[in-house]
């Protein structure tokens, strides 16, 4: 017999229940009113300025203070202090950057996924300003989180030497304690130290007395700032030329659309900070603009949309400001690229189906998927794009080369660790011909039948939106990506090329730069990996590196469409991982036709490094794509050095490579060195070896002059890592101690890169000395008698000055290219 069960009464339930939740409201409560002010700052509340202050008042602050650590995807809790619009969101507990996310996110993209306070409270934000009823002085402050943290720095600051206490964590995948006003109080208990800025020194008065008065009275928007005459007529002309009617206007202006989904739109002659993004809006010119917020910019927009120049007003983050100019003559430009050739649209290309973003519209989909009812159009860009020629588009590519090749460098993510795993931390990029050889046989990759013929082998896994499936690239793409190898070798051996002189097939094959308006400096490039981020540079920089690419149309625009137009930061990892594993197909590719312009045997030789070192990550090439290394193709090498012979005949044929003198390296030049400080600093670019383990990735050095009028130097030192084991993660140095030995820097005249690692500050008269100890360290008491002679820390009184002097010299030699430095990454040493 069952037994019957005793049911509690329902005052029992309900007795239970307060028992449950009261010590979290009583928690809530009391923690909520342990909030407190300070007395200082609760006498300025008494005495605030008649002058009503606004975020135009402040920035300047948050651009020097906040914004170094909270302007992009990683700032920490999503708290985004780069415009008025971040701070009024406020902050969340959920992290864009999760390795393990097998689930979609909910895109939280400022300006664009949601645009009032409501819609990102709905989405999980919490706020950082005063949002109660009640906006005295005294609660503007008692109820800002904002207030709170920087009240915590100014009470708990940071000891004045030393490296950093150890309960500060600056990983970039460090835990993140999300703090709300009601959980403020244990915070603070708990982590005294973790006032804002976290793990820099704290603001001087005059800012912390600024930002406080701001909070008090309010924290006001400042007035929207009209647009400049010059910017407001551009954006009319544009507006007209990217809506033009016509099949053949509309899939132009698409291309292009895809293609700057990323850029910080600047007009030729416009202020030096004013910028605009190429968005889709529902209203046309004129209008308010109601920016679709697709996923990607190849989703379908779902109705009629029109092509809007939306201006940028957040502060430029150099970390992910990509700069592309419009001006009359790029119009020209375009017409001449696009609209000369007589060809017809005859109807335009579908759009892929875009993600779902609600929970019941995404289950749908999955069950849709299910059964196979799920008829979303998966396309490449070279079928979308067909009946535009390829050579056009290849040369648009070409034109602003170092743009596009920064788009999947700096990125959509702000954070590269992932997909930069995949690159070596130095190497160059040269680019094939968009014109067929003069020889007369036809170039591979640009020859419209042929990509037509092929296209089913170039789909990318970003197709598949957010998969969960882990291994994609390999099971479904590895296998396209090895017949359309074959399909290319191919192509070759019909062609009946015959074997060429080295120079001759330069001439023929690869893209010097050489047009009408004369040398593009986009012709030859260099690329360096600094850890999660790296740089893109004109030129030829550093010493000659292990490896190089040649990008063909195909690369390039698979590059583009796997790492720009078609990743999301937000999705899962199995989106993520197959966009890294196919990365390195393409970075295979690339190199390859780097090593196909050497002899034969050189070419087995660095074919045999390059896999051992650097291809461990992809299943063995089948035997059947690897007939190119038996084809002879080049002649005339007169050296034993192929490989360096190829890099000198390559640096004389490209005209932009020549009289580059801010790279000591490789300059031999009298006039490379203008400055006592150049010949010192050429020095450290001799050291090798496991020593550089005192060098992070990024250096800056800032040389002080003693004469009166001599402008202080700046120059950056760039530490090279050697992978010559699994290069799947590159995360730990400490994971390749016999790496190390092959180690290497380059010493560039100037700034690069987006987040300095760590700053030396010295003067003219301490350089060699500075340099002296740098080559004879051989411990670590050796290195902490260098970083306390010229070195900043993180708890130095003196960092924000020395930050600043950098930020400044930053901002004067790239007034429009330039944006504020990122401090997030700055090593604790």
């Amino acid at each position: 017999m069952q037994r019957k069960q005793n049911r509690p009464s329902y005052s029992q339930l309900i007795f239970v229940t307060i028992l449950i939740i009261s010590p979290l409201l009583f928690t809530s409560c009391s923690d909520h009113e342990a909030v407190n002010i300070a007395k200082s700052d609760l006498q300025l509340t008494r005495k605030l300025p008649e002058k009503q202050l606004t975020f135009r008042d402040v920035r300047p602050i948050l651009e020097k203070r906040c914004i170094v650590c909270h302007g992009c995807y990683d700032a920490p809790c999503q708290l985004k202090l780069s415009s008025y619009e971040g701070v009024n969101r406020g902050a969340n507990t959920l992290k864009v950057y999760d390795k393990g996310r097998f689930n979609w996110q909910q895109p939280t993209r400022l300006f664009i996924d949601a645009n009032t306070t409501n819609a990102w409270r709905h989405m999980s934000f919490f706020p950082v300003l005063n949002e109660t009823s009640d906006h005295s002085a005294e609660n503007n402050l008692k109820q800002a989180l904002l207030y709170q943290m920087l009240n915590l720095k100014k009470q708990h600051p940071l000891p004045e030497e030393g490296m950093l206490p150890e309960t500060l964590d600056i990983s970039i995948d460090r835990k993140q304690v999300c703090s709300t006003l009601d959980t403020f109080t244990s915070f603070s208990n708990d982590h005294p130290l973790w006032g804002m800025p976290y793990a820099l020194p704290a603001l001087t008065d005059s800012e912390y007395n600024l930002l406080v008065t701001w909070l008090a009275q309010g924290a006001k928007k400042s007035p929207a700032l009209d647009l400049s005459e010059h910017s407001a007529s551009q954006v009319k002309q544009w507006e007209k030329f990217f809506n033009s009617t016509g099949n053949k206007p509309q899939l132009v202006s698409r291309y292009i659309y895809e293609h700057l989904v990323l850029a910080h739109i600047h007009f030729k002659g416009a202020p030096a900070h004013e910028f605009f993004r190429l968005v889709r809006s529902r209203t046309p010119s004129g209008e308010v603009i109601e920016e679709i917020p697709t996923v990607r910019p190849y989703d379908d927009p779902e109705g009629t949309f029109y092509y809007r120049l939306r201006p940028y007003t957040a502060s430029i983050v150099d970390k992910n400001h990509i700069v592309y100019e419009l001006s009359d003559a790029r119009m020209q430009r375009y017409r001449d690229l696009f609209f000369q050739e007589n060809y017809h649209v005859d109807k335009l290309p579908p759009y892929n189906a875009g993600e779902a973003s609600g929970f019941f519209e995404r289950n749908i989909v999955k069950l849709k998927k299910l059964f196979g009812l799920y008829n979303a159009q998966l396309s490449t860009p070279f079928k979308t794009f067909a009946a535009i020629p390829p050579k056009a588009r290849y040369q648009f590519l070409l034109d602003d080369a170092r743009f596009f090749i920064n788009g999947f460098i700096k990125g959509p993510v702000c954070r590269g660790q992932s997909a930069l795993s995949s690159i070596e931390d130095h190497y160059w990029v040269f680019f094939m011909k968009p014109e067929n050889p003069s020889s007369g046989y036809k170039q591979h990759g640009l020859d419209s039948p042929f990509l037509e013929k092929i296209d089913q082998y170039l789909h990318l896994p970003t197709e598949l939106a957010d998969t969960n499936r882990l291994f994609t690239a390999w099971i479904k793409y590895w296998p396209l990506e090895q017949r359309y190898m074959r399909a290319k070798i191919d192509y070759y051996q019909q062609q009946n090329m015959p074997v060429l002189p080295i120079d001759q097939a330069l001439e023929d094959f690869i893209w010097n730069g050489k047009q009408n308006n004369g040398n593009s400096p986009n012709a030859a490039l260099t690329v360096f990996r600094h850890f999660d981020s790296a740089s893109v540079h004109y030129g030829l920089l550093g010493d000659e590196p292990e490896t190089a690419w040649i990008l063909d149309y195909p690369i390039f625009e698979r590059l583009h469409y796997l790492l720009v137009a078609g990743f999301n930061v937000f999705g899962t990892l199995g989106h993520q991982a197959s966009a890294r594993l196919y990365m390195d197909f393409l970075r295979i590719e690339g190199e390859d036709n780097f090593l196909y312009f050497l002899p034969i045997r050189e070419r087995k030789l660095r074919y045999q490094q390059w896999h051992e070192i650097d291809r461990k990550t992809t299943p063995e090439q089948n035997p059947s794509t690897q007939v190119w290394l038996k084809i002879h193709s080049v002649s005339g090498y007169q050296s034993n050095h192929p490989q360096h012979e190829l890099y000198q005949r390559l640096s004389q044929y490209i005209p932009s490579v020549a009289g580059k003198s801010t790279d000591l390296n490789r300059c031999n030049r009298e006039d490379c060195f203008t400055l006592k400080s150049d010949h010192a600093m050429q020095r450290l670019a001799n050291l090798h070896g496991e020593k550089l383990q005192i060098f992070p990735e990024v250096t800056y050095i800032r040389v002080r002059n003693a004469k009166p009028g001599q402008r202080d130097m700046a120059y950056t030192v760039i530490r090279n890592k050697s992978y010559r084991q699994d290069t799947f993660a590159k995360e730990n140095d400490q994971d390749r101690p016999q790496d190390r030995k092959s180690d290497t820097l380059t010493i560039v005249k100037g700034l690069a890169g987006s987040y300095p690692n760590f700053f030396f500050d010295l003067s003219i008269q301490q350089l060699e000395t500075f340099v002296d100890s740098c080559e004879n360290l051989r411990n670590k008491t050796d290195y902490e008698r260098l970083v306390s002679l010229y070195g900043i820390r993180r708890t130095n009184p003196l960092f924000w000055q020395v930050a600043d002097w950098f930020q400044q010299r930053h901002t004067e030699e790239q007034p429009i290219e330039g944006g504020i430095l990122d401090l997030s990454r700055y090593k604790n040493r």
